[in-house]
């Protein structure tokens, strides 16, 4: 899991580098990208005024059926 960035929607601000706590993202050629180590805590969404940050969604687990 981690962010995903829309990067037609993404300005290059840079708002979101400064509000990651652990450093992952940075703006390169006007465009925010994310490197490994993101901790998913959605901070950067909160922070993105052009909504140009998601964070990806977990794929669901089947459950397992149990036998009766």
């Amino acid at each position: 899991m981690g962010v995903t960035i829309d990067l037609l929607r993404c300005t290059g601000c840079g708002a979101c580098t400064y509000i990651c706590p652990v450093g992952v993202l940075s703006v390169d050629d006007m465009k925010c990208r994310v490197s490994e180590g993101c901790i998913s805590c959605g901070k950067c969404v909160e922070q993105c005024l052009w909504q140009a940050i998601a964070l990806e969604e977990k794929p669901m687990k089947k459950r397992k059926k149990r036998d009766e």
